[in-house]
């Protein structure tokens, strides 16, 4: 089960309202691109069509704001909707992947083990 645009926008929306920041999408291609990747048929499994997802929310960038956040949750949400959850407590996860971000290694190879790492079956 994948995410609808519809269903991604009242995601990044309901994040903004909580947290703070510009709503909105920047690029409507890219957003569609991101959220199609992972049903290519080129992943081996549910972790690493999520990290795709992923990769490609964080480095498309195809909101105005809220990016890092909405891969994040939109990972979690991705997962329960395909019997798992992520299982990290949020300043951990939030640690990690703002050093992947900084050091420019917001990719599979980074993303795939830490997401298999924290799965965990409903």
């Amino acid at each position: 089960m994948v995410l609808s645009v519809d269903e991604v926008l009242e995601i990044h929306s309901a994040l903004i309202i909580r947290f703070g920041g510009t709503d909105g999408r920047r690029d409507k291609g890219l957003l569609e691109s991101t959220l199609f990747r992972p049903q290519t048929g080129y992943y081996a499994d549910l972790v690493e069509m999520k990290a795709a997802l992923f990769e490609s929310s964080m480095n498309n960038h195809p909101f105005i704001d809220g990016n890092k956040r909405f891969a994040f949750f939109s990972t979690n949400v991705f997962l329960r909707l395909n019997g798992y959850k992520l299982s990290v407590k949020p300043k951990t996860a939030y640690t990690f992947l703002m050093e992947l971000f900084d050091a420019n290694t917001c990719d599979l190879i980074h993303l795939t083990p830490w997401i298999h790492s924290a799965a965990v079956q409903l």
